[in-house]
């Protein structure tokens, strides 16, 4: 895979990158995510999570296009959520501080103590990879928690190793979601529906009853790439055809 970007999509992971440096903050992040990121490395949610683990002092931000999973749900069930995350990062450790994956993913409903959220929300997870980033000074180690509903995370280190980096220091420019309550409520609605720009702008030409190939020529896009962008709107949508698309759809609040 690894050579495979570096041929053919190489001006994509450039862009991608160039893109991180416009972040500052948490709705620009999560745009950067669905939009940009998405397109090298495919992911369902991403959880950041940082702190002392020893002690389990940590904190979260989490990106997640799923319905229900977001920062606050994770905050409502901090006992368990900082055990799960306190045991990923001692196997973090046990491998050497090296990122690996978990195929096949899933958390027992029937253990004692497990909250509605694991069975609800993170059952639809079937893989997860979990990449550190070690912080002696500070002593804020983090972890990078990539969660997918495929069975398996199709990457290698080389192309973690090149947009790691910098979805690291976007993270630290911005400011936590547990100070910045105004913005948790503008990122509400792309955790409902985690549309893309470009998908938005799909959905709406769908409203306005233009078929595959009217899309095209108006986005100046192949008919193929509307109808795999159709695909990914119906699968996040939860819907099966463009009318239940339309139903389904709320289209975002204009500034």
């Amino acid at each position: 895979m690894a050579a495979t970007l570096q041929n053919n999509h190489w001006e994509t992971l450039i862009d991608v990158i160039q893109r991180s440096y416009k972040i500052k903050k948490h709705v620009d992040f999560f745009r950067w995510q669905q939009d940009d990121l998405a397109k090298i490395f495919p992911h369902d949610v991403l959880i950041a999570v940082w702190g002392d683990f020893n002690k389990g002092a940590l904190n979260y931000d989490v990106s997640s296009n799923i319905p229900g999973i977001r920062t606050q749900s994770l905050r409502e069930s901090p006992g368990h959520i900082d055990h799960l995350m306190s045991d990923l990062y001692q196997r973090w450790l046990a491998n050497s501080e090296r990122w690996y994956r978990i195929n096949n993913f899933s958390v027992d409903p029937n253990a004692d103590g497990v909250p509605a959220f694991f069975n609800n929300q993170l059952s639809v997870i079937n893989s997860i990879l979990v990449y550190g980033v070690r912080d002696i000074r500070g002593n804020n180690d983090c972890l990078y928690i990539f969660m997918d509903k495929q069975s398996e995370f199709p990457v290698t280190s080389s192309v973690l190793g090149m947009f790691m980096p910098h979805l690291d220091a976007a993270l630290r420019r911005i400011e936590s979601l547990e100070s910045a309550d105004s913005e948790e409520d503008d990122l509400s609605e792309y955790h409902v529906q985690g549309l893309s720009d470009r998908e938005h702008e799909i959905i709406h030409w769908v409203r306005m009853g233009k078929t595959n190939f009217e899309i095209s020529m108006i986005l100046s896009i192949s008919p193929n790439t509307v109808k795999n962008h159709l695909k990914r709107i119906f699968s996040k949508l939860d819907v099966s055809c463009r009318a239940q698309a339309v139903a389904t759809y709320v289209p975002p609040k204009l500034n």
